[in-house]
């Protein structure tokens, strides 16, 4: 006899060096490596890569994958997205929290106020580069796969770089082509 449930899963991932820079200012991360190490929290995304392609495959209709960054890019058009995904209206209050939460930094680092088209790209401005090559270096095959770009200089990281790649795991919602 098989279980049935209605369940519906949507995989948010991040750029990595985004993760990391984030990470730094929350007291419960450094010191622990599954939250603080590069190998490891790139190690833990790419076996999400491939969790990803084979639960897409088996559970077209209950599982997606959103990257941080394309929501944040597109906010209005990837929540209609993912509300229709669970089934749910996009109810005007939606609009209404999007119009006065994605448009202004107000708050500390918990806020839910956050200018959403700078926030993902904020470790290119906070991070080193010599921080960034790390993080890159471990993350060669989870940044492939989720379609991050490699800084490949200093210059390039903080001349208004963008990381964003196509990338491709089957059912992805369409934003993830967004800056091809």
């Amino acid at each position: 006899m098989g279980l049935n449930l209605n369940v519906r899963v949507v995989l948010l991932i991040r750029d990595p060096r985004g993760s990391m820079q984030s990470r730094k200012h929350r007291v419960w991360c450094p010191g622990r490596p599954d939250c603080d190490d590069p190998s490891t929290v790139c190690s833990d995304m790419q076996l999400d890569y491939e969790a990803a392609i084979e639960l897409s495959q088996r559970f077209p209709q209950r599982f997606r994958v959103v990257r941080y960054e394309d929501l944040s890019l597109n906010p209005y058009k990837m929540t209609k997205e993912i509300l229709q995904f669970y089934g749910l209206p996009y109810h005007p209050e939606v609009k209404m929290f999007l119009d006065t939460h994605t448009k202004q930094d107000v708050g500390g680092v918990s806020s839910t106020y956050r200018d959403s088209k700078s926030a993902p790209f904020h470790w290119t401005k906070d991070l080193t580069y010599d921080e960034v090559k790390i993080i890159q270096d471990s993350c060669v095959a989870a940044m492939r796969s989720w379609g991050y770009r490699n800084a490949t200089s200093e210059r390039e990281l903080y001349d208004n770089f963008n990381p964003l790649l196509p990338y491709s795991v089957s059912q992805t919602f369409a934003a993830s082509k967004t800056l091809q």
